[in-house]
């Protein structure tokens, strides 16, 4: 009996030990473990190695990515409940439904969308939200050349009288939302397109490619558009709010933290809208990996030696 008590507390101890050492996200310098989430988009992937390569490069610690994350609530959850660290997120995020209506004026000024973004989510979420990175990655709706030069059309009021014949494919996360998604669309412009298809953004072209798909939601730093000779349409019914680039991270753990907030300060303003596009570019059509083209941006721009 005694024999077993003593197996017993030993074996507790051994878990209790564990448990407290599987707390302590610290590396072997000293340094903290941070976890980066980014979601399947290229950009996200391109700014996490960045993130990842500047603040291993000037701290003690350490940096792991979870990559291809499906939805931006997901981002903000983990954040929230401390799984991650560091994100990128986008202003227009603000409209999502996180918050009661009556705290969430809309507005196409990309000023005052990041600056609700910036007191909502730290009061509701503990998020600390960066200024602008210095670009945004909106929604909008783009189609062939060909077919908008035959069809004279220049902007999405364009498109009633060809949608009722138009299939248009957008990400999985477009068709499910409600204040700037494709209900909200339908409600906005006033029609609705024959079939609607939600997929993985980089099958939207090769839907185009290959005639599947005549209409798409791109983002305005898509270099596919350009590749495959598309256009984005004008918004003329300004549905679409702004999508300003920011990173986003734990308020708690950067003001306890100094440098990794100013790592994270650093990158404010740093890249435009024709810098992203050529980024992602070198990954989505070149073929480079993420990290490579995010350490030859950080080595050409100073941020590494």
């Amino acid at each position: 009996m005694r024999k077993f008590l003593l197996i017993s507390t030993l074996v507790v101890l051994a878990v209790f030990a564990t448990a407290c050492g599987g707390d302590d996200n610290t590396n072997n310098e000293g340094g903290m473990e941070l976890e980066i989430g980014a979601q399947t988009y290229t950009d996200p992937k391109i700014l996490a190695q960045m993130v990842k390569a500047v603040v291993e490069e000037e701290t003690d610690h350490t940096v792991n990515i979870t990559e291809d994350i499906q939805a931006s609530p997901q981002i903000i959850q983990a954040l929230d409940q401390g799984e991650f660290d560091i994100a990128t997120l986008y202003s227009g995020e603000v409209y999502n439904n996180h918050f009661d209506e009556d705290k969430v004026e809309f507005t196409t000024d990309p000023d005052e969308t990041i600056a609700q973004a910036q007191e909502l989510f730290g009061e509701k979420f503990g998020i600390k939200w960066y200024d602008t990175l210095g670009f945004q990655n909106k929604y909008g709706i783009a189609v062939k050349d060909s077919f908008a030069e035959e069809n004279g059309i220049e902007t999405i009021s364009d498109l009633e009288e060809h949608a009722d014949e138009l299939v248009i494919g957008t990400d999985t996360s477009w068709v499910e939302r409600e204040n700037d998604g494709y209900r909200a669309f339908q409600e906005a412009y006033g029609y609705e397109f024959k079939d609607v298809k939600g997929m993985e953004v980089s099958l939207m072209y090769e839907g185009v490619e290959n005639g599947e798909l005549d209409v798409i939601t791109a983002y305005t730093v898509d270099p596919q558009i350009l590749e495959l000779d598309m256009r984005i349409l004008e918004d003329d019914g300004d549905f679409f709010p702004p999508y300003s680039a920011s990173l986003v991270s734990r308020e708690d753990l950067v003001s306890e933290n100094e440098e990794i907030n100013e790592v994270l300060e650093s990158f404010v303003g740093t890249i435009d809208e024709e810098t992203m596009t050529g980024l992602i570019y070198e990954v989505d059509i070149e073929g480079k990996s993420p990290e490579e083209v995010a350490i030859g941006y950080l080595e050409e721009n100073g941020f590494l030696e």
